[in-house]
Order: structure tokens, then sequence, then C-alpha cells
């Protein structure tokens, strides 16, 4: 018995010595996570980031480059970071049909968002050490593509077009010194490729999803430098064709003829038997009215033997307009209204007044003060207050201008008409007086020698 009883001891030792031998074979033979730095150290690491840097410079570079040259329709300045000395030129290479991927991206493009998800990929194996093997993996994939597309490149720069861009070289020299760091850590450490996944599936997905959205982010980034660089050429261009007297000559003389048609009745500033009628189409409420109001009358007052100033008043509300779509201006239809009870109470210069303290007194429209502006100007306002009524002939004269720009598509004050031809908006400005001398000559070839005094 004593002996069945010391036996059952040794039995079980040597079960559990047996046991933990089993589970030492099985760690040695299943690789676990060192204690120092996992997969790989961070050098390697810096390395790889010293050297997407230089990539993501030299793609910026050259997408920029690209971009500068494809949205200006006129040259660019030649590029201090690339000068054209013989077979040198980058503008070259970028101007090639090579150069687009597609009919919209471009090589350049595509290497930059490649960089910049080389920089997301280190930047989080530096900063996270469980995210370092799934980093290298993406880097290995990322950069033995980017070596086959370097590959394509270089041949098609030794053989198929006659510059050579120094800074796509440093792109492709970039692609192989990442591709020779790749793999040589990749061949010393390639046992480490068999330990275990250290890195969450949240980490995963975030590492993964991250890479994906900030290549395209930088990808329409890109497409948005371009829009504007491309606005701002067609704007700068525009402007320019704008300002040359003989481009807007020739649009205005080619533009259809407008009438307008000249009534006694019409309101006048200036003399009326002037020769040039400048036919203003205006509401009392609009600001721009007011603004160009003073050149106008400046223009006149200048140039009295030749130009006067007829009104048309406009209002832009659905009150009284039925053209107009929104009722921009709530009290235009009862200051046009008032204006017209003026004209008819005091003739032009009664009119031209109460036109004035219209436009300078926009702000008090709300209160409605018509009479108090008849009572300044010392005209009946019991025959005023009648005329403001609905119906009333300054009402017919209202709806006979409202009627006539309606005719003219009219959508907007103020429009002015010389000559039957609309003059844009942009031309209303000092630039004004050669626009008018222009049109004169072109329809009286016989007054080519009139001259018009600019106002102040």
């Amino acid at each position: 018995m004593e002996s069945n009883n010391d036996s059952a001891p040794r039995t079980w030792s040597m079960r559990g010595k047996a046991r933990g031998r089993s589970r030492l074979k099985e760690s040695n033979s299943a690789p676990q996570p060192p204690n120092g730095p996992y997969f790989v150290g961070p050098w390697p690491l810096v390395a790889l980031l010293a050297l997407a840097l230089l990539g993501t410079f030299a793609t910026a570079f050259l997408t920029y480059r690209h971009i500068l040259l494809y949205s200006h329709t006129g040259g660019v300045p030649e590029s201090a970071l690339c000068r054209a000395q013989g077979a040198i030129n980058c503008d070259a290479i970028l101007l090639n049909e090579y150069a687009l991927v597609t009919s919209y991206v471009s090589s350049s493009t595509l290497g930059l968002m490649g960089f910049v998800f080389v920089l997301w990929c280190v930047l989080n194996a530096l900063l996270n050490q469980r995210m370092r093997k799934i980093a290298w993996i993406f880097l290995v994939l990322y950069f033995f593509t980017a070596l086959g597309v370097s590959l394509y490149f270089l041949y098609l720069m030794a053989y198929e077009v006659d510059n050579v861009c120094p800074w796509c070289l440093v792109t492709h020299a970039v692609n192989f010194a990442s591709v020779a760091i790749l793999m040589a850590v990749a061949i010393k450490k390639r046992d480490d490729f068999l330990l275990p996944e250290i890195s969450s599936l949240a980490e995963r997905i975030y590492f993964v999803a991250g890479g994906v959205l900030i290549s395209l982010l930088t990808f329409f980034v890109a497409g948005m430098v371009e829009q504007a660089l491309t606005v701002q050429d067609r704007t700068s261009k525009y402007e320019a064709l704008i300002n040359d007297p003989a481009v807007t000559m020739a649009l205005l003389k080619s533009s259809p003829s407008e009438e307008a048609p000249i009534s006694p009745d019409d309101p006048v500033f200036g003399d009326p038997k002037a020769p040039f009628a400048m036919i203003v189409f205006t509401d009392f409420s609009c600001s721009a009215c007011a603004k160009h109001e003073y050149l106008f009358r400046q223009l006149v007052v200048k140039n009295r033997e030749a130009l006067k100033l007829v009104y048309k008043t406009y209002p832009l509300s659905t009150d009284c307009n039925d053209f107009i779509v929104s009722n921009l201006h709530p009290m235009s239809c009862q200051a046009a209204r008032a204006a017209q009870a003026a004209y008819l109470l005091g003739g032009n210069q009664a009119f031209c007044a109460y036109a004035e303290l219209l436009f300078k007194n926009q702000r008090l429209f709300s209160k409605a003060p018509w009479l108090d502006f008849a009572s300044k100007l010392n005209l009946d306002t019991a025959r005023f207050q009648e005329l403001l009524k609905e119906g009333s002939p300054a009402d017919r004269l209202l709806e006979r201008d409202i009627k006539q720009g309606r005719e003219l598509k009219l959508v907007g004050t103020p429009l002015l008409i010389f000559e039957k031809k609309r003059i844009p908006e942009q031309y209303l400005n000092l630039s004004l007086v050669k626009v008018l001398e222009e049109l004169i000559y072109a329809n009286h070839p016989d007054r080519k020698g009139i001259r018009l005094n600019a106002p102040l």
C-alpha cells in the first residue's frame, strides 16, 4: 500500500512535466510578438519617410506645373525649378500626350496621390508599432506597382519622347530606393511575417479607410486648384477683352438693335432738342440705378448740345409689373407713380428734381414719403395725391413704360439704350464716353468730328 501511494505523486509529476514540455514546444514553433519593436524598428521607416517627403515634393511640383500649363490658355513663366536647357524640359514632358492617364487625370497627380498614401502608411507605422506589419504589406504592394509604372515612363522618356524631366527621374529614383529598402527588410525579417497580427480590426479599418480617403482628397484638391486657376485665367482674359475698345465696339455694333420709342411726354433731363438720346429704364428703389444716375446726368451736363437723358420708369415689383417674377422692390411702383405725377404737375424740371429726391432717400420708402417730397417741390399736393391712385394719368404713363420694358424682355435695371444699342452694365463707367462716341460715329458718319466731354 505504501509503495502504491508513493508512485502516484511521481506519475502526476511526470505528466505535468510532459505537458509543460509540449506547451514549450508549441510556443517555440509559433512565433510570438517580441518584447521590443514589433516587426521592424523605426530606422527603416524613417528612411522611407524621408524618401516619401522627397517624392511628395517632386510630384506636387509636377502636378502644380501641369495644372498651370493646362489651365492657362496663354503661356506661363518658366519655372526656376526646371528651366529648359537642351533636352531637359519638364514642361514639354508635362504637355506630352503620355502625361495624361485619362483625358482629365495626369500621371503626376496619381504619383502625388501615391506618395500621400505612402506618408500615411509610414507615419501610422512610426506612431503605432501595432500597425507596422500591415503598413509594410501595403507599402510592398504599392511600391511594386509604382516600380512597374516607373519602368514604363522611363521607357517612354528614353525611346518615345525627345525630352528629359529631372523631377520625374527623382520620383522614379525614390520608387527604386523605396523598393530596395522594403525588400531588404522583408528578406531579413521574413520569419517575422509569421507573427500573429496584433492590430485590432478597428485599427485596420481606420488604416485602410484613412489611406483611401486621404488619397482621394489629394485628387479632389488638385482638381479644385485646377478649376480655380482655370476660372482665374478666363476671368482675366475676359476682363482684358471687355476693356479693349476695339472688342467693345465690335460687340456693340454686332448686337441686335433695340427699339425704345421716345414719346413727347417722356421726362427728359437736359435739352429736349439735343440730337442724341440716352434712354434709361430705371427703378427708383434700385441702388445700382441711384449709383449710375449721377454719371448719366454729368454726361448730359458736360455735353448739353449733344446729349439728353430720357427716362422710362420700370419698377421691379409684381405690384404693377407682371413681367417680374419676384417682388424685388415692393415700394417701387408707388415711387414711379409719384415721379410721373411730379412730371404731370411740373414738367421735366419737377420730374428730375423729384427723381433726385427719390434716389437720395430710398431708405425712407417704407414711410411712403411721396407727399412730403411733392411739398418740398411746391407741387399741388391735392392733385398730386389724386395722381398717385391706380388708373390715374400718372399710372397710365407708368404702364406705358412697363409695356416697353416688357417688349425688351427687361428683368433688371438700369438699362441704358443709345443709338438703338443696349449698353452692357460693365460699360456704365467713365469708359461710357468712348462707347457713346463710337456709336455716334458708326450711325452718323457725318458727325465724326464730335467729341464728348467726360464727367469729372
